[in-house]
């Protein structure tokens, strides 16, 4: 029996055949850096997996792998992305930039807001203040 419905939801993606570093590009910075033998073993097997896959050299399959794999930490991280969020509002209150003299238009006000009017509290149905 055919239906007629369409199913909801974002289709499937394609299942991956490579390597997850071969995505974003970026400016390069050399930073020299000393990892755990462990570490530095399962990453000298995981770049040449990348490099069979890809066919680039060494040295970029190297780069593509650290710069993913610190990024992705770095995302994953929500602690440090709760800090960067708070000094980052903070940050942009103090050092937002101002216009040189010559950009700004004295003639023009710009349009103001009545002061925000304050809320009343009610109580919530269970009984709860």
């Amino acid at each position: 029996m055919e239906t007629k419905q369409r199913k909801v939801g974002r289709p499937k993606a394609p299942p991956r055949t490579g390597p997850l570093v071969l995505g974003d590009d970026g400016a390069r910075t050399k930073v020299t850096l000393e990892i755990s033998e462990r570490a530095a073993q399962q990453l000298a097997e995981y770049v040449h997996w990348v490099e069979q896959c890809s066919g680039m050299a060494e040295g970029e399959a190297r780069f593509k792998t650290i710069d993913f794999a610190l990024l992705a930490t770095f995302r994953r991280d929500r602690e440090w992305q709760a800090k960067r969020r708070s000094s980052a509002g903070t940050t942009m209150a103090v050092s937002t930039p101002t216009p040189p003299a010559s950009a700004r238009t004295p003639s023009v006000a710009p349009p103001s807001l009545p002061p925000p009017v304050p809320r009343e509290v009610r109580p919530i149905p269970d009984g709860r203040p």
